[in-house]
């Protein structure tokens, strides 16, 4: 009866455990996106290159890019990283070299970046 219990306890736990990941990599992923969206500054991302991660969405590819961010307010140039669902149509658009706009926001030590 004890094993019974303890397994259930687990099932449950793997349960749970598995809907926060979910959780946070859908709902999650949306809400910080409007946050910087919406609170962010904007600026001009230079792509220096892009990375596949190990994600999809619908068939589309989630990339990384390695960008080199430059504030429309003024100021230094500096690195970010954004990642950004790209549909195969879009590719051409998102090239090492190419400038887009972006948002970005600071938050103690990290970094948010977005495409707009």
């Amino acid at each position: 009866m004890t094993e019974l219990i303890v397994g259930a306890a687990l099932l449950g736990l793997f349960v749970v455990g598995g809907l926060v990941v979910w959780l946070r990599f859908t709902i999650g992923v949306d809400m910080r996106r409007a946050k910087v969206l919406s609170q962010g500054e904007p600026g001009t991302g230079r792509i220096l290159r892009w990375d596949p991660t190990a994600v999809g969405h619908g068939g589309n590819s989630i990339l990384r890019f390695t960008l080199d961010i430059r504030p429309r307010a003024g100021g230094p140039e500096f690195q970010g990283t954004a990642d950004y669902c790209v549909r195969p149509m879009e590719a051409p658009q998102f090239q090492a070299g190419m400038e887009r706009p972006v948002r970005f926001l600071r938050e103690g030590e990290r970094l948010l970046v977005e495409f707009e």
